[in-house]
């Protein structure tokens, strides 16, 4: 691996902060959200008023990943507590609780990375404006990200404009703030919200590169590449349209400034035209011309299978692009939640996208889910180990053996915090943080086994991936 490689991990400040109401945050989409419970064993949701309390240990995890090593550390500006309403003036507490983050980090040596909006939109926005599917919302982001990048510029070289922001489909309150009309049809929602979500991404790059001329900027999507299920033409053409909508739609607008030919499509196949206007067009294509790298988390890969049942393509288009979780991979393991575990799709995933992109890449979250219980103050967590040394090992080939060109590898996550579904049983992190589902407990802090195993990753550029630790 090269010598600048940016080794390190990623947090959702709004899943980890807490303090949901302090300093002048007000409440937003992640605070608010009503979980629809995941498959997988018993669930235990936490309200967000303490989460793992980063807000009032930041300092502390921050010292934990410099112990680690790390290059850099990814982590979210959280909209409401800048914005407590969206449609208001920007809160200086805020500003400066980032800022005093920001200045330590660079302090120890790690490369800030920062994103924009990420499951944080003030609830106001979305209560009143209906999130990015109204055009002031846009408003309302390009003038946020503006006020956070002259705070923090010189401070801060590596930018995310929006966490996932292919999933505002499947979920689309906590992405963007949206909950769908009732005269609206679902393509129509599909068409016109990836419309929006696209020219906030563009408005938010060009924004930034308008004041730091000298600051990278990527765009960011979540990836779940889908494999034909069997070797049939009708189960890889299935497979094709799944990755087209989901993996390839927002990174082929992002880097041409066009909606591609099968998006284009869709939207002819239903009769749908988008609000979308000359100047609008205009942004994404001068964005497209400046996007420094692409930026994606992964965590499993998925398989897709023809649905012959359905003869009109556009039923069954639909019925593709609404299927929640599809067939099970036979040849894969999975974790408790049902998510399989595909360290080789990972190594698939760099390919396809440098062949099709010719942009550099960033790994910014990859990681597993686990139920751990603290005993006698230690966390034997062997199977993140594994995950995430079969993960390494194989964006090593990627880069060594295929000729990729990857920024670096930020691990999900650092520490403990709840999951999108406000989930504490699912714990991440490579330290853990002594709370339960019902008890705050002391919120300590506690080294996990994997803790000691990155920072010997980290120590050998990725070169010793054993797990021969010590604990």
């Amino acid at each position: 691996m090269k010598s600048d490689f940016l080794w390190g991990a990623a947090t959702s400040n709004v899943q980890s902060e807490g303090a949901y109401l302090e300093d002048g945050k007000g409440l937003n989409v992640y605070d608010t959200l009503v979980v629809t419970p995941e498959p997988g064993i018993a669930p235990m949701f936490c309200d967000t008023s303490v989460a793992t309390d980063h807000y009032h240990h930041w300092k502390e995890d921050i010292d934990l990943m410099a112990e680690m090593g790390f290059k850099a550390y990814r982590f979210s500006i959280v909209w409401s507590r800048i914005n407590p309403l969206g449609d208001d003036e920007p809160n200086e507490k805020g500003l400066a609780f980032y800022e005093q983050m920001i200045d330590y980090l660079n302090e120890k040596g790690i490369e800030p990375v920062v994103s924009l909006v990420h499951f944080d939109m003030p609830d106001h926005l979305m209560r009143k404006y209906n999130g990015f599917l109204n055009k002031q919302v846009i408003e309302f982001f390009d003038r946020h990200v503006e006020v956070i990048v002259r705070r923090m510029k010189g401070k801060v070289r590596y930018w995310l404009t929006y966490n996932e922001i292919n999933y505002c489909i499947g979920m689309p309150d906590l992405v963007a703030g949206v909950i769908k009309p009732q005269d609206m049809t679902e393509a129509e929602l599909i068409s016109q919200l990836n419309t929006n979500v696209l020219i906030a991404h563009s408005r938010a790059l060009e924004t930034i590169k308008r004041i730091d001329s000298e600051a990278k900027v990527g765009g960011m999507i979540g990836t779940a590449p889908s494999f034909p299920l069997n070797c049939t033409s009708q189960d890889m053409l299935a497979a094709k349209f799944k990755n087209q909508m989901q993996n390839y739609l927002m990174f082929d607008v992002m880097t041409t400034g066009e909606f591609p030919p099968y998006f284009a499509n869709y939207m002819k196949q239903r009769n749908i035209t988008v609000d979308y206007s000359e100047e609008e067009q205009a942004v994404v294509r001068s964005a497209s011309r400046k996007i420094d790298f692409l930026a994606f988390s992964y965590y499993q890969s998925a398989v897709c299978a023809d649905k012959p049942e359905i003869k009109d393509t556009v039923e069954k288009q639909d019925a593709l692009i609404r299927e929640k979780r599809g067939p099970r991979n036979p040849n894969l393991k999975a974790n408790a939640w049902g998510w399989q575990i595909d360290p080789e799709g990972l190594r698939f995933l760099l390919n396809d996208f440098y062949d099709r992109y010719k942009k550099p890449l960033f790994i910014v979250e990859n990681g597993i889910g686990r139920d751990e219980e603290l005993v006698d103050g230690k966390v034997y967590d062997d199977e993140r180990i594994s995950y995430h040394a079969a993960h390494i090992a194989n964006l090593k080939k990627a880069v060594e053996e295929d000729g990729v060109d990857l920024m670096g590898y930020l691990a999900w996550s650092p520490f403990d915090f709840l999951s999108s579904h406000k989930e504490i049983r699912k714990r991440y992190g490579f330290v853990y943080v002594n709370r339960a589902f019902d008890d705050l407990l002391d919120l300590k802090r506690y080294r996990k086994k994997s803790f000691y195993w990155y920072q010997k990753v980290i120590r050998t550029n990725g070169e010793d991936l054993a797990n021969d630790i010590d604990y």
